[in-house]
């Protein structure tokens, strides 16, 4: 007892605890008046609202309800681990959140944002503790870490804010590889961040490799090449530790083609001027709303801020200036990276797109340099970086504010009352940085004066973009949202038939209700869905992005899709109601669609993807409803069974055709469709030999069996179509997730491996000190 009461003393006295503490009051002041507001529901805007609550609902009841393989509800239908484990399934929050019902988390998210900032705080105060002799620095810099402008820009992406929290763990454990030599560190930090968020982690190995080469190789590189196997082998060791989602997820991600696009030419060195201004004020200025920006760029979702609260760039700079350490050829190095297009995109896989992600590395470095500087402050050109920062704040206002931007528009600010409260609050800061760091560095209580202004600015800062997004959206206010996505998702799910051989489709005020309401979809708002789903629409010729938009004139989809019903809070004359509804906020309308087929139906024709290329895009679902549509190579497996469509048919698509290719499919389509953990089962009664079609996404984990008889799955231009026999088919298909029963053996073997590592010098050591018999 007296042992466990002094453990507890150390810890309640410990500086973690007084970290956790500052951050959790921090964050407290930031969010609580808009949980307070909202009687204890916490929403933002966009994909916070219709992304974030919806993908942790889904998985939180998929989790409770064994749906661990194959999930219905997003889009198509897509492998719930790989396509989750982005978003949900390697963060120990989300477990956390599992402790309360699906429901409650739009209550459960604010509470969870505060464990998220502390989090991040004491991880960066433990990263930052060995570079500073007083500990009060280190934790102002870990609050600055912690409650950057990259926190702050990226509030709507809940999801974020797990990898700002875990990524000072991997410096940290890195620095104790290399200059202490404490072995396993390193490891478990890469395990659990490669656990944690597959994407993010291999930026942070670009940037691992980036710190690695400047901060010691560049120091003494004949010593710290001699330790690179140590890092490999801890590195490879991590990876093999979270291989469990690592793996899986990394074979997924391999199929989506937006990895596919890449920087040529000129591109490739070279932003736009509008680029690099954004750079610039990104270090200069808090960060902006991403939906509404302030100027420069009406919106804005690449995540580029990396201001720091209250001091800005300016500990930065006169670090910088006044001594040459590694943490200054770190920053060059990122400054670098960040400036020349293909160097960024190192950090996404050589993605066209431009993103700044990966900010957050850098803002950890700078936090620590402002942390240093500060403990240096009577050393350190302060006065010079103040005129250097507050001259680069000037000249970056009077440009954006009275240079003309175009023939039509006389500056590049779109909101004078947001751009011009970021420029006070930046000028404040510099202002503040004077007296705190030059005029009174030597003031009575200066410590507590610092870490106080610095809470201040960072609570300040972060609750004046929660203010703002509600203010400038007030329509997807908490109790809005909370109606139209949650209330509505539970009453769909209650009102709309048992039976499970159909799909709805959502319009575009209610992206991801089927989420909510646990039924098969047509569309979703998410990026992370399988890749046949992307070939799919592709061929069609609507190319789907983050968003699955089917095209109005496509009615023929529709049947093809198994869409029976369509939501939406817009009345639409003409269009057969099923049920409406008041969600508390707006009505809700459910249409449904007579034309429907079951998910299941046969095919007596074929037409090959080469032919279907020369099909004019307005008339493909047509046709696709009329001849399954498969690879060239795959011809020779179907001759037998399926007809070539005539070449006259591929061209004449009337409203009397389309009936006649309904009627064709309605006849022999599922009798009975039932989905189930491990996949679906239906029952198709054929004329003759031939193929069945199911608009479920082709995927290597899918098998299928007819009649007890395992069977060969052909893609079907990103579906599915298996042989049938004349009579009565009973199919099975069932899903196994790629690459997981790999993950679990590489991750079981990985432990393994770590666990004899760690103990292998204690057991070498015993054994050299135990006496020999003979002695």
């Amino acid at each position: 007892m007296v042992m466990r009461s002094v453990f507890m003393k150390k810890i309640i006295h410990s500086n973690y605890m007084k970290v956790f503490l500052l951050c959790l009051v921090t964050s407290g002041m930031m969010f609580l008046p808009s949980i307070i507001a909202n009687k204890g529901l916490f929403t933002l805007v966009g994909d916070f609202n219709y992304q974030q609550i919806p993908f942790n609902m889904l998985s939180n009841h998929a989790i409770k309800s064994g749906d661990w393989f194959w999930n219905w509800s997003t889009d198509l239908g897509s492998n719930f681990i790989a396509s989750y484990s982005f978003y949900t399934l390697g963060s120990p929050f989300f477990w956390l959140s599992l402790l309360f019902p699906s429901s409650f988390f739009p209550y459960v998210i604010g509470p969870m944002f505060l464990l998220k900032y502390c989090a991040a705080g004491m991880t960066a105060y433990g990263y930052m503790r060995r570079y500073v002799s007083d500990s009060r620095y280190a934790m102002i810099g870990a609050l600055l870490y912690a409650f950057s402008g990259f926190s702050t820009v990226n509030l709507m992406f809940n999801h974020f804010h797990d990898v700002v929290a875990f990524f000072p763990m991997l410096l940290a454990g890195l620095d104790r590889l290399m200059l202490d030599r404490k072995k396993g560190w390193f490891a478990a930090a890469v395990a659990l961040n490669a656990f944690l968020n597959f994407f993010f982690f291999i930026g942070e190995v670009i940037f691992l490799i980036l710190y690695y080469v400047l901060r010691y190789v560049a120091e003494d590189w004949k010593l710290y090449l001699r330790r690179l196997p140590r890092i490999v082998w801890e590195g490879l060791l991590g990876i093999g530790m979270a291989s469990l989602l690592f793996v899986p997820a990394i074979l997924f991600t391999l199929q989506n083609p937006r990895l596919d696009s890449f920087l040529y030419g000129p591109n490739a060195l070279a932003y736009t001027g509008s680029r690099y201004l954004q750079l610039v004020k990104s270090f200069l200025m808090p960060a902006d709303l991403m939906p509404h920006q302030s100027a420069i760029f009406p919106s804005d979702f690449s995540s580029s801020s990396a201001y720091l609260p209250l001091f800005g760039p300016v500990l930065m700079i006169a670090l910088m200036l006044g001594r040459r350490t590694w943490m200054r050829r770190v920053m060059l190095g990122c400054l670098t990276m960040a400036g020349v297009p293909l160097l960024n995109s190192l950090f996404y896989i050589l993605n066209a797109s431009y993103y700044a992600r990966w900010f957050y590395m850098p803002v950890l470095i700078m936090a620590l340099m402002s942390a240093v500087a500060l403990e240096q402050r009577n050393t350190l050109p302060v006065k010079k970086s103040l005129l250097i920062s507050a001259s680069l704040l000037a000249v970056l206002a009077a440009f954006l504010l009275f240079y003309p931007w175009s023939q039509t528009q006389r500056n590049a600010v779109y909101h004078y009352d947001q751009f011009l409260f970021y420029l006070i609050a930046a000028a404040a800061g510099l202002i503040t940085v004077y007296y705190l760091v030059w005029r009174f560095r030597g003031a009575r209580h200066w410590h507590a004066s610092a870490l106080a202004l610095t809470v201040i600015f960072c609570a300040g800062l972060g609750l004046f973009n929660i203010f703002a997004t509600h203010s400038i959206y007030d329509y997807q206010d908490g109790k809005a949202i909370q109606d139209t996505v949650v209330k509505t998702g539970k009453e769909l799910k209650r009102r709309l038939p048992k039976t499970e051989d159909y799909r709805i489709g959502i319009s575009d005020d209610g992206w991801n209700l089927a989420m909510v309401a646990d039924l098969p979809t047509v569309n979703s708002f998410t990026s992370m869905v399988n890749g046949s789903i992307f070939e799919f629409y592709k061929s069609i010729g609507s190319p789907r992005g983050v968003k699955t938009i089917i095209p109005e004139d496509a009615y023929a989809l529709k049947p093809l899709l198994s869409e029976r019903f369509f939501v939406n809070t817009v009345k639409m004359e003409g269009n057969p109601l099923y049920t409406n509804f008041y969600n508390g906020t707006g009505m809700v309308y459910v249409y449904e669609n007579k034309d429907a087929l079951p998910i299941g139906f046969t095919y007596d024709y074929y037409v090959t993807q080469s032919q279907f290329q020369h099909i004019t895009d307005d008339y493909k679902p047509q046709v696709m409803l009329r001849a399954v549509v498969i690879k060239d190579s795959d011809v020779p497996k179907v001759k037998n069974y399926l007809v070539p469509l005539p070449e006259s048919e591929m061209f004449t698509t009337t409203k009397t055709e389309y009936r006649q290719d309904l009627q064709e499919r309605a006849k022999e389509s599922s009798t009975s469709f039932r989905r189930d953990r491990f996949g679906f089962s239906a029952d198709i009664r054929a004329n003759t030999d031939k193929f069945a079609f199911f608009s479920v996404p082709y995927d290597k984990g899918w098998s299928a069996k007819v009649n007890g008889i395992s069977v060969s799955i052909i893609d079907a231009d990103g579906m599915m179509i298996v042989p049938v026999s004349d009579g009565e088919n009973h199919i099975r298909f069932n899903y196994r997730t790629p690459g997981l029963a790999s993950g679990v053996v590489i991750a079981l073997f990985s432990v393994a491996a770590y666990t004899v590592y760690l103990s292998s010098e204690r057991l070498f050591y015993r054994r050299r000190s135990r006496p020999s018999l003979n002695e």
